[in-house]
């Protein structure tokens, strides 16, 4: 997904100068210059991370998206390497402590749990991720709650703190405690995701993960990986999301792995959609209309699908489509859509040619949707939807 900085006020003399190193660093022509131009970068970075003070690195990120060449991708990579790893001396030799994400797709059609993690229900977890996803030799240490993406670090240096907390926990042999009432509440939403918090620990130049040890190709081996931890990985999370359908995603370093799960979560969401309509308005999907329409902005910036029922053009509910950073009105994305919605077996398909407006609703701020007239509608589930409590399978 595209990075999206965390926004604050910042400082122009600190942002010219990280601006000038990236440059530097997204123009070396060899790796020994590389070396040079990280090593500086990796300086300035690391002070802004531990003082807390993320000013220049924000705006220069914003500034990078206009610099020539692979400037930003340059910063981001090395921000956000320095706030998700570090090094940390012991008598055994430098160890690299790196925070790590399980993610999960999930939704219901009652409010999706955040929680704490009952100790067996996290010993379990950390035993299936040390067996499955984390290489022979690492250490690990987990949060004990099941966080909502807005609950999560807010800023680099937030997650650069959690890395340092979770680095002592796995010094001292611990779990990592998340007071519930220090985090803030999270949306009820049909879809949405939960992710499973910790960091693991290797002697540097060690390998991270269970597929960097097997001799299978990579990607063979990286699946291998997702299908046992979907399997034994499942049976340890299940207990914390009774009654909610879920969706492993495969454990990364904290950004790369939240990067995944939103790309992920597109398809979810679609496939979700049509079996929360099936549940609550009792609705089998070849009597859902779906309405595919491009929504524009500055350009086009994302595809909203509106569900309506029969020859209603009322909008019973809806899913976001983002785009990424590569994604344009020239993407096949609404092929992929509708490929998902048939794979649904939804009756009719729509698609919208007209450039849509982003509208939300001004009393709640949900997104409207297109009906297949092309008007954007609020989605409002019929009045004869079951709206109790159902245990989904």
């Amino acid at each position: 997904m595209p990075r999206a900085p965390f926004r604050r006020k910042s400082g122009a003399r600190e942002a010219n100068t990280l601006l000038r190193l990236a440059e530097g660093l997204a123009s070396s022509k060899s790796r020994a210059e590389d070396v040079f131009w990280e090593h500086e970068l990796q300086m300035v970075v690391l002070q802004h991370l531990e003082n807390a003070d993320e000013e220049a690195i924000n705006r220069a990120l914003d500034r990078a998206h206009d610099a020539p060449d692979a400037t930003f991708d340059a910063l981001a990579d090395l921000v956000e390497s320095l706030a998700e790893s570090m090094i940390v001396p012991s008598e055994a030799g430098a160890q690299r402590v790196t925070l790590f994400c399980a993610p999960i797709l999930v939704w219901g059609r009652s409010k999706i749990p955040t929680r704490t993690i009952p100790k067996p229900q996290l010993q379990n977890i950390e035993v299936q991720l040390s067996a499955h996803i984390f290489s022979s030799k690492a250490k690990i240490a987990v949060v004990d709650y099941l966080f909502a993406p807005d609950q999560l670090p807010r800023s680099y240096s937030a997650s650069h703190e959690l890395l340092q907390l979770l680095a002592d926990c796995i010094r001292e042999r611990r779990h990592l405690t998340m007071p519930p009432e220090t985090l803030e509440e999270a949306p009820d939403v049909v879809c949405d995701m939960r992710m499973i918090i910790g960091a693991f620990q290797v002697a540097e130049g060690e390998p991270f993960y269970a597929w960097q040890e097997m001799t299978t190709p990579v990607e063979e081996s990286r699946l291998s990986s997702l299908n046992v931890w979907r399997t034994q990985g499942g049976n340890a999370i299940k207990p914390l999301l009774v009654g909610f359908p879920h969706e492993l995603v495969l454990p990364r370093t904290f950004f790369a792995a939240c990067r995944e799960a939103d790309l992920a979560s597109r398809a979810y969401s679609i496939g979700a959609s049509v079996s929360f309509l099936e549940a609550v308005a009792g609705t089998p999907p070849e009597r859902l209309v779906a309405t595919i329409g491009g929504c524009w902005g500055k350009g086009l910036e994302e595809y909203r699908i509106g569900f309506s029922i029969g020859d209603s053009d009322e909008v019973v509910h809806g899913c976001v489509w983002p785009l990424v950073s590569d994604e344009d009105d020239d993407t096949p994305v609404t092929e992929e859509i509708e490929s998902l919605l048939r794979a649904a077996n939804v009756g009719t398909i729509v698609q919208l040619d007209e450039q849509l407006p982003l509208e939300f609703c001004d009393d709640c701020g949900a997104p409207h949707f297109p009906n297949r007239e092309g008007e954007m509608l609020h989605a409002h589930l019929p009045d004869e939807a079951n709206g109790g409590t159902m245990h989904l399978h």
